[in-house]
């Protein structure tokens, strides 16, 4: 599974908040694999993308914890930038920036509308889906079960 995602997108937030655990388990069991495009449409959050960034290197698991913190904080009117800044260094940030930048680019290029977008697919059944927007997780779930064999 795809995801084109902003950090100060409130669907990508509502997205994680419901769909998170559920996608995380799918990932931990081996039945999925999630990447995350960074496409920030939002102005001002390229640096903090660049930091989740530095974050997913050292650790993808981590990046999902914190990204998991980051959309709660969000959701809650609570959300401090500055928080995730701290737990990358800035050597990390200033090589990372570029390639958000080019995700963005690869984004606008594959004509991702906005976020979230999310592509959901099965190669070995040579299978995809596009979806924009969240639809909500019973609907995403039944999308993503209609592509994987259990």
């Amino acid at each position: 599974m795809l995801f084109f995602y902003d950090l100060y997108c409130p669907g990508c937030a509502l997205l994680e908040d419901e769909a998170g655990d559920y996608l995380v388990e799918l990932y931990r069991s081996g039945k999925a694999s999630l990447y995350f495009v960074d496409y920030p449409v939002h102005r001002g959050v390229e640096k903090l993308h660049a930091t989740f960034r530095c974050i997913y290197r050292r650790d993808p698991m981590v990046f999902l914890e914190v990204l998991k913190r980051h959309y709660e904080a969000y959701l809650s009117g609570k959300l401090k930038g500055e928080e995730a800044v701290a737990e990358a260094d800035g050597d990390c940030v200033n090589e990372e920036l570029q390639r958000v930048m080019e995700a963005k680019s690869v984004a606008k290029e594959l004509g991702a509308p906005g976020t979230p977008t999310m592509i959901v697919g099965n190669l070995n059944r040579n299978i995809g889906q596009g979806i924009f927007g969240y639809p909500g997780i019973m609907k995403l779930a039944k999308i993503i079960e209609d592509f994987y064999i259990y």
